[in-house]
């Protein structure tokens, strides 16, 4: 048979004592004794892993290798190899089966039987506890530490040098004198010079200083760090940050380490002081948070002598980055603008500028705000579209083969010939290859099937959806038609950030996409808007409008439910 192998080492440590190779020499051993055939390809490993999570890139290869069939018997040395946490092994386990694959472990055989199931479950629940017993041990191991005045960490701040514990004597930090003479040289420019966090980065970048990595451009969340991290002014904390899961995304980014994607400050009487050597003195310390306070005060963004129409709204088709609004002097007084963020290079850190030139502010609120009102006022509008997207459903319903009852029956065929399968190869009439053969023939029309019974229960839930959609939808706009023509500048601004999504800006045309809010509340009651989702506006059904003439542009409405 062919075969795979996977084993899985959790630390550095583990590593550095091989312990991984010793298991892979277990595995390989298995499959020579039982005459199976191991190929390189198929040997999978982990190193530095946590069997806690399921982004592991060997266990990510060994999935697809099973999913392609390219393997029938995968081997493991034990359970908790696979994974620590109960729940994941039956995820697993249940994938393997499906896919046609025998697993087994070789310090103990797993089989259907239930003893052997009930030991499978003690072992993974032992397997877990343990590991939570561990974290807990080391973090409160880490807190003792810190209590008794050690550096807690392997990655020394900017400016300091992480003297490991050598020979009884505890971890510790020094000072690296080139990177303290920079941070010297940073304050001296925030506090002295009272420069901006933009004017330093301008400066730094333009002269002959490196940061940490030796590349250029510095990062503006770097020095901002420097410049606010109370560890300079010769004390540094432990158990400052708890954390917690992101309360919204951040872009495309994976949580962090265990799920948890954000670190949220703790209160400070839980903080655990640590004294370290000083590169400034406390009285530049309380001068650099004053500034950098004060800066804060003076930023462009908290500003409010302008407001603008589209902001947080604003995206540029060009680079991707958001636009912002930015007022400029003419003679005829002031004129708005809105200027794509990567123009800025300093901030951004790119090489070259957006090349997209700032757009006229005026004529691109009045275009976007032109059409949202239109669009609401004419709630036909948007029925049109979704009885359309209704019988797109229907239609696309109608062209399959058969009723989710008749998927489920065939599915109930087909696990009644794979037990009579089981049932003649234990009574000797069929042999271990021709039911390996035949069961993976049941397994492809199994998979088949269950895709389709998925997708009519899908066409069955958006048909449903489309309906409740198509009963509200008018009720909303009517909610919101009789404030437009008169509404203040407050009042547009809070409907174009109920309604809009996204407005892109391209070369020579706009693309708005927006998400009507059904059960969201009147404009002048109380409560915050809610949307529910259910009607967005990204990549399907483009429909065009008349060309803007201030900005030669169209606007694109997509519906989508």
């Amino acid at each position: 048979m062919r075969a795979a192998v996977y084993a899985r080492v959790s630390t550095e440590r583990q590593e550095r004592q091989q312990t991984i190779d010793s298991q892979l020499a277990t595995l390989r051993a298995w499959a020579e004794a039982e005459g199976h055939d191991l190929n390189d390809r198929h040997v999978f490993r982990d190193e530095g892993y946590s069997g806690s999570r399921l982004d592991r890139p060997g266990l990510d290869a060994l999935r697809d290798a099973v999913r392609d069939r390219e393997v029938e018997i995968l081997a493991v040395l034990t359970p908790d190899r696979l994974a620590r946490r109960y729940a994941y092994q039956v995820l697993l386990l249940e994938e393997f089966r499906r896919a046609g694959c025998a697993v087994g472990f070789l310090n103990r055989a797993i089989s259907d039987d239930p003893g052997d199931q009930l030991l499978l479950q003690i072992q993974g629940a032992v397997a877990e506890y343990e590991r939570a017993l561990l974290s807990e041990r080391f973090r409160r191991g880490k807190l003792q530490k810190a209590r008794a005045g050690q550096f807690i960490g392997v990655h020394a701040p900017y400016g300091y040098r992480y003297l490991p514990r050598r020979d009884g004597a505890a971890s510790q930090l020094l000072i690296d004198d080139t990177e303290a003479e920079t941070v010297r040289m940073l304050y001296g420019w925030l506090v002295e010079e009272r420069m901006t966090l933009r004017q330093i980065l301008k400066r730094l970048n333009a002269g002959p200083w490196l940061p940490r990595c030796g590349r250029r451009p510095w990062a503006a969340g770097t020095v901002h760090h420097i410049l606010s991290d109370p560890v300079y002014a010769g004390t540094a904390y432990a158990n400052r940050y708890e954390y917690v899961a992101a309360s919204r995304p951040h872009g495309g980014r994976e949580p962090g380490y265990g799920g948890r994607g954000c670190r949220r400050l703790r209160p400070e009487e839980q903080w655990i002081p640590i004294a370290v050597p000083p590169l400034i003195d406390r009285m530049t310390a309380e001068r650099a948070a004053a500034q950098l306070t004060r800066n804060a005060a003076l930023a462009s963004r908290n500003s409010k002598r302008h407001d603008y129409l589209l902001r947080c709204l604003l995206t540029c088709g060009g680079c991707g980055l958001a636009m912002f609004g930015t007022t400029r002097p003419t003679p005829g007084g002031e004129r708005r603008y809105y200027r794509c963020g990567g123009k800025d290079c300093v901030r951004t850190g790119r090489a070259h500028p957006c090349p997209r030139a700032c757009v006229d502010g005026e004529a691109l609120e009045r275009a976007v705000w032109g059409h949202i009102r239109d669009l609401l006022a004419d709630p036909e509008r948007l029925t049109a579209q979704f009885r359309h997207f209704a019988a797109d459903v229907d239609r696309n319903a109608s062209r399959k083969q058969g009723p989710e009852r008749r998927l489920v029956a065939r599915l109930e065929g087909l696990r009644r010939a794979d037990d009579r399968l089981l049932d003649a190869y234990q009574a000797e009439v069929i042999s271990l290859e021709e039911l390996s053969e035949r069961r993976r023939q049941l397994a492809g029309q199994r998979h088949a099937f269950e895709h389709e019974l998925e997708r009519q229960q899908d066409l069955r839930r958006q048909r449903a959806r489309a309906q409740e959609v198509l009963a509200d939808l008018t009720a909303f706009c009517e909610r919101v038609r009789g404030r437009l023509d008169e509404a203040s500048f407050t009042d547009k601004q809070a409907v174009l950030q109920l309604v809009v999504e996204r407005v892109i800006v391209h070369e020579s045309s706009l693309e708005i996409r927006h998400v009507i809010p059904l059960h969201s509340p009147p404009l002048g009651r109380e409560g915050p808007a809610q949307a529910d989702g259910r009607l967005r506006s990204d990549r399907v059904h483009l429909i065009a409008d008349p060309a803007l003439p201030a900005l030669g542009a169209t606007h694109g409405l997509g519906v989508v439910g």
